[in-house]
């Protein structure tokens, strides 16, 4: 039938050729793209499985950073382990020359000088090896390794912290007897400091005769959680001995001493000889203290200071003068007050005191300028008290007092110092014993009278690192290590019987050196291991992604060719349906 008003073979033709450029244009997407799938229409299933393979693929890439990062922060380590071995290998061939009997003293101390610097050396390379700003060797900043106890919590800073708070950072013995030069600075320590064979000079002093001040220590010095081991003054024509000679108006918190000799003149202590100041949250564990007047386990003489949470565990302290106004204590040995200024407050002590006139288990004496009243709080002490000589005034809590005191929740032993009266002297008038009372038998742990959770207030750290070595969540995807390393060597080489007796506890420091290389070794291993696993999964994942998803170009080409041939035809085709309506004109 031949009309006007529909051209149908026209209708066929454009049909086909809107198909045929349709599929053209397809062909040429993917040809370009080099992929067969591109929009979820062209096949709806596979664009999803093709899209969560792409997800696992990229995921797996990070993997691959992950465990390359993770390799390089062993290789670290492992170089710094080397490094420590070789310090503490020389140590031990040190402490070996040392331990034959043939050297003087002076060749002794020479030989000491280089092990102490060493040590110094393997304590700074623990302190400060880093990766990416995470610290390799985790001690963790607890100073309880030698069994002590900070009474208050710590908020304990990193280095980081404290140089934005504007602190010197101390690491090492050098850097923390260089205080001494710069007395009224801000300093924090960032790591246990060792002086073993360190000829200590106390930071800051005084002129007694004058009462110049202006060498004393102005500044503020936090422990940060960490403790100063070994500190030896043998030098008792000296006056102000200790860590501190003396303090003026500064502070002091957060440090712990252990293993502390202090033989000095007036005015002695471990922490410091003399202070007017603050002084919180300190301890002293195994110190012997000796002077000849004014003689403290934690401090000699206290002038108008506030001395809180600190305490005196196992110290001897002894007072050898004859004068009538010496006094010892086992933590404080002549404390002066003035009103409203000085305090004491969760405190305690424990040891012995020997003295040849006033002295006391926790106080020696207690004076004060006018009429003041004083109170000492929540204070305890079990300190063995000994008096010798004439002129004697002793208390099992203080010697004796020239002030009004009011004692509250505090006490001492009667079964430590049987038949010796807690006050020794009391010449002041009003003064109220009420809240002193006799605990007859002391506590095992006296720390626990301040905080029951005693052994676990002391800060701690996260030693552990988990390595991310796959794309999920599980533990089958993570690798944990323990990178927590002790260093707490102390090498005395003073005499040959000393050396020797060093040589095992350099031989297990080398043990657990190697065993942490062994530790280091294996993960890094493990390491290496997921590394090629994950090479295994990308190209696995990448053949099965290129067979869903890439275009096979010679295919392409064809249907090209094909739709494009069948594009010309159409258009050819079309032009002629366009001419059937004129044939109908032909008819009339």
């Amino acid at each position: 039938m031949v009309n006007i008003n529909t051209n149908l073979s026209s209708l066929l033709v454009q049909t086909n050729l809107s198909n045929s450029t349709n599929a053209l244009n397809t062909a040429i997407e993917r040809m370009t793209t080099g992929f067969k799938i591109n929009h979820a229409k062209d096949n709806a299933a596979n664009y999803s499985i093709s899209t969560n393979l792409s997800s696992q693929l990229s995921s797996y890439g990070v993997a691959q950073d992950n465990v390359s990062m993770g390799l390089d922060m062993l290789t670290t380590a492992m170089d710094s382990l080397s490094l420590l071995s070789s310090h503490v290998s020389r140590i031990r061939d040190l402490t070996e020359q040392a331990a034959n009997g043939t050297y003087g003293q002076q060749s002794l101390s020479a030989i000491q000088s280089e092990v102490t610097a060493r040590l110094n050396e393997c304590s700074r390379i623990v302190s400060t090896t880093e990766y990416n700003g995470i610290k390799l060797f985790g001690e963790g900043n607890s100073s309880s390794a030698s069994g002590g106890e900070f009474i208050q919590e710590i908020d304990v800073l990193t280095e980081e912290e404290a140089l934005a708070q504007g602190y010197t950072v101390i690491k090492t013995a050098d850097e923390l007897q260089a205080m001494k030069d710069d007395l009224d600075g801000k300093y924090i320590l960032m790591n246990d400091i060792d002086l073993s064979g360190y000829d200590w000079t106390p930071i800051g002093t005084v002129d007694f005769d004058t009462g110049d001040l202006s060498q004393a220590f102005t500044g503020e010095f936090n422990g940060n959680g960490y403790v100063v081991r070994n500190l030896t003054i043998n030098k008792p024509t000296e006056d102000v001995a200790g860590l501190f000679g003396a303090v003026n108006g500064g502070t002091i918190e957060n440090v712990g001493l252990e293993n502390i000799n202090v033989a000095g003149g007036a005015t002695a202590g471990a922490l410091a000889g003399a202070v007017q100041g603050k002084i919180t949250n300190c301890f002293v564990n195994e110190a012997s203290i000796s002077g000849t007047y004014y003689v403290g386990g934690l401090v000699g003489y206290v002038v108008y200071g506030d001395i809180t949470s600190c305490y005196v565990d196992s110290g001897l302290v002894v007072g050898s003068g004859n004068r009538g106004s010496m006094a010892c204590g086992g933590l404080i040995g002549y404390y002066l007050v003035d009103a409203g200024v000085g305090k004491l407050e969760n405190c305690f002590s424990s040891g012995s005191v020997n003295s040849n006139s006033v002295c006391g288990g926790l106080v020696g004496a207690f004076t004060a300028n006018g009429n003041t009243n004083v109170k000492i709080i929540n204070c305890y002490t079990s300190s063995e008290v000994q008096t010798s000589g004439t002129n004697l005034i002793s208390g099992a809590f203080i010697g004796g007092t020239a002030v009004n005191l009011t004692v509250q929740s505090s006490g001492y032993y009667s079964s430590v110092n049987p038949g010796l009266a807690a006050v020794g002297l009391d010449d002041s008038t009003g003064s109220d014993f009420s809240g002193l009372t006799d605990g007859v038998t002391p506590p095992e742990n006296l720390l626990s009278m301040f905080n029951p959770n005693a052994g676990n207030n002391t800060p701690s750290v996260n030693t552990s690192i988990t390595f991310q070595a796959g794309i999920h969540s599980d533990e089958g995807s993570q690798i944990t290590l323990n990178l927590g390393f002790s260093f707490g060597l102390t090498v005395d080489v003073s005499s040959s019987t000393a050396s020797r007796n060093s040589l095992s506890a350099i031989d297990e420091v080398l043990a657990n050196i190697s065993a942490k290389q062994t530790e280091y070794g294996a993960a890094y291993n493990r390491l290496e291991s997921a590394l090629e696993s994950i090479g295994v999964s990308i190209e696995n994942l990448t053949s099965a992604r290129s067979t869903i998803r890439d275009a096979d170009i010679a295919e392409e080409s064809s249907e090209y060719i094909k739709m494009q041939i069948l594009q010309q035809a159409s258009a050819t085709l079309l032009a002629t349906a366009n001419q059937t309506p004129a044939i109908a004109l032909q008819l009339l």
